[in-house]
């Protein structure tokens, strides 16, 4: 009679049944696709405009042109030589504070018109985002960036 060792296994006990641990990973893969949000979240960027938007003296005043206020849109062009400067349909601003005033009395008689910033190249991020986050504080809805499309 021949007895079974117990160091050797048996081979019908060794099988794994893989069908279920098939159908468990495409229920997670499943699952996992349906409750995931495919959107980028928005964040704020962090911006120091309070200081630079304080109540000095320096200020220059607030210079609304009428036209503005006949117009559809409010077009900002931000051009940056030694220092930014930004020019608001012919009237230049040499400070933020200046665009800020322009923007929040432009608020006050239609938030709704778009704001459209045309920026030229050489303007470093911290102040685009600056001059973007002044008219999201004026109150503006829509703030739009102007393309130029460029032909080769």
């Amino acid at each position: 009679m021949k007895r079974s060792s117990p160091f050797r296994a048996d081979s019908e006990g060794m099988l794994l049944q893989m069908t279920p641990m098939i159908d468990v990973i495409f229920l997670l893969l499943i699952f996992f696709i349906c409750t995931a949000s495919f959107h980028v979240p928005e964040k704020l960027l962090p911006t120091p405009l309070t200081a630079m938007m304080g109540n000095s003296p320096t200020d220059e005043p607030i210079m609304l042109p009428t036209e503005i206020t006949d117009l559809g849109e409010v077009v900002i062009r931000f051009h940056f030589e030694v220092k930014p400067y930004w020019d608001i349909h012919g009237t230049r601003h040499d400070s933020l504070a200046g665009v800020l005033g322009v923007l929040k009395a432009l608020a006050a008689q239609s938030a709704e018109i778009p704001v459209i910033l045309d920026i030229d190249g050489n303007v470093p991020m911290e102040h685009i985002i600056s001059v973007y986050d002044a008219a999201r504080l004026a109150g503006f809805k829509r703030v739009q960036f102007a393309v130029s499309i460029e032909k080769s």
